[in-house]
């Protein structure tokens, strides 16, 4: 009896020393939260979205967070984001930049916030505070003052808005110099 009775005594010493020392080690690693296995970090990040394996869009970043909980899912650039367009032939057409940006997957609209630049090759500049795009009505839009610049013409306006190619736009209130063709009027 008392043989059994040595044996428990050193089993349950045993488990007690190794689970006193388990908890010594989880305590170095500390808890995750339900919050923090539903984010996705990426450094220098680069996605290419392409049709028939020709490349349409490249978005670049130095940090990409990517939120997937199931109600929510969004792409959050906080750090920056550069966005380079290709025609059908991959050449270059305009850049997207800002200090800031996220993509709502659930809603398909994109927010590019702070010192906005979308700048053409052949089109010009256009520099606002924010830049909405829906990617569900291919449309874009801006409330705060925006500031267009091409050749030999800079317009201000507010509520600006385009289509996604950037090709057909209007301004409310605009201010500036514009050229304008030759009419009687």
């Amino acid at each position: 009896m008392q043989k059994i009775y040595c044996n428990c005594l050193i089993i349950v010493c045993t488990l007690l020393f190794v689970l006193c020392s388990c908890k010594e080690e989880t305590n170095g690693i500390g808890t995750i939260s339900r919050d923090q296995l539903s984010v996705e970090k990426g450094e220098d990040v680069e996605i290419i979205y392409s049709d028939s394996a020709r490349v349409k869009v490249k978005v670049t970043g130095p940090t990409m967070i990517y939120h997937t909980e199931a109600g929510n899912p969004r792409q959050e650039f906080p750090d920056g984001v550069k966005t380079y367009f290709y025609d059908p032939l991959q050449n270059q057409q305009s850049v997207l930049s800002g200090k800031y940006a996220i993509r709502d997957e659930r809603n398909k609209r994109v927010i590019v916030r702070d010192s906005v630049v979308w700048e053409s090759v052949t089109d010009g500049r256009l520099e606002t505070s924010e830049l909405i795009w829906n990617e569900m009505t291919n449309t874009i839009h801006s409330t705060k003052l925006t500031k267009i610049t091409r050749q030999n013409e800079t317009i201000w306006g507010f509520d600006f808005e385009t289509n996604d190619k950037l090709t057909q736009w209007k301004l409310k209130s605009p201010k500036g110099s514009m050229k304008v063709n030759n009419s009687p009027f």
